[in-house]
This record gives C-alpha cells, sequence and structure tokens, in this order.
C-alpha cells in the first residue's frame, strides 16, 4: 500500500526500530503468489499471512506515532536522523526531496479520479518505481557506520518508550516475527512445489 511506503518518514524509522527490535515492522509483504497453478491452497494461505503482516504492521505503525507524538524528544531525534539520512543520500548522488515530491505528485494525479484505468495504472508504476529507487537509495544511506549509531540510539528509545505507550508493543512484535517465519516457510513450499511440477514436464509425467 502506497501509504506504508518506505519514503514516509514514520516507515523509515519503522525500519530502523526492526534493526533492534529483530521484527520488520516496516517491511511489507513482498507482492508475488506463488507459482504454479495447481497451489491454489498455499496461495489462499500466503495471501492469508500477507493480510496478517499488513494489519500488524499497521498497528505497531500507530503505536511507533503516538509514541513519537508523546515525546517530542524522540521527534527531534528522529528529525536529526532522517536529515543525516538525505545528507548520505545526496553525496552518494541522489535528490531525496525531489523523488518525495514527484511520488507526491503522482499520488495527487491518483488521488483525482481523473485519470482513465490504463493511466492509473501508468501512474501507480512510475510511483513504485520511485518509492523502490528511494527506499535502495535509504538502504545504502544507512548501511553508514555514524547512521548506524543513531539508529541504535533512536531504536533503543523509542522500543521503551513503545513498550510504556502500549503494553501490547512486545506481544505484537512477537506475533509479526512469528507470522513471517510461517509466510517464509509457505513461500518456500510453494517454491519446492512448482520445482516438482518442472521436473514432471508439461505433460505431468
Amino acid at each position: 500500500m502506497l501509504k506504508f511506503a518506505i519514503t514516509s518518514s514514520r516507515a523509515l524509522i519503522g525500519l530502523a526500530l526492526a534493526l533492534s527490535a529483530g521484527a520488520a515492522v516496516s517491511q511489507q509483504a513482498p507482492q508475488q503468489s506463488p507459482p504454479g497453478g495447481q497451489a491454489g491452497g498455499l496461495m489462499q494461505q500466503v495471501q492469508q499471512k500477507q493480510a496478517e503482516i499488513q494489519q500488524l504492521n499497521q498497528q505497531l505503525a500507530q503505536i511507533q506515532q503516538a509514541t513519537i507524538e508523546a515525546n517530542p524528544e524522540l521527534a527531534d531525534q528522529r528529525d536529526e536522523l532522517l536529515a543525516n539520512v538525505d545528507e548520505k543520500m545526496v553525496e552518494a548522488g541522489h535528490n531525496p526531496d525531489a523523488s518525495r515530491e514527484r511520488i507526491g505528485d503522482l499520488q495527487e494525479q491518483l488521488q483525482a479520479g481523473e485519470l482513465s484505468t490504463e493511466e492509473s495504472q501508468t501512474v501507480t508504476q512510475e510511483i513504485r518505481q520511485e518509492q523502490t529507487e528511494l527506499q535502495q537509495a535509504q538502504r545504502q544511506a544507512m548501511q553508514d557506520e555514524a547512521i548506524q549509531t543513531e539508529i541504535q540510539s533512536l531504536n533503543e528509545g523509542l522500543v521503551e518508550a513503545m513498550r510504556e505507550q502500549n503494553p501490547q508493543t512486545e506481544q505484537l512484535i512477537a506475533q509479526l516475527q512469528t507470522v513471517q517465519q510461517e509466510y517464509q516457510a509457505l513461500m518456500q513450499r510453494a517454491m519446492q512445489q512448482q520445482g516438482a511440477m518442472q521436473q514432471q514436464g508439461p505433460d505431468g509425467g
């Protein structure tokens, strides 16, 4: 979903949170389906796990946002981190502000509801491409040692504050870890099933 894109500051810090909490809080379920037409049962299970991951991500994002709003010092620390990440992206030759502006403009076009179906598909694809490129640049910037130190410092305060803000935080993170492991197992089974089907050949023999 577009509103959970890595381009937002909340999602970026959600990604940072994952590094210390052990759960990919901002990681969206990959938009891929198990290969093979005979994997209908697995397909349903995968889609169910994707929905569960999305829901848990949303709950954690809401707790995170409420926590930051209730703790101005965390907001300041987050803003400083984001500014430093952007600076590293610029040093690497990217223009994050221009990318975000482009994504915003494209999203406004979609929300206006004046595009044809074909045009909407084209704009949606452009948004995904811009988001992917921005996400990759952000991830690269976050590999910087100084940025990693900032992330770790923010994480320690943010995770503790989230637990104080909402006692369910620990349980939600644990649930997310479990569902993600189940999702990966289902995808692996689907791949193995597809591999077996390919070995059998088109005639099934």
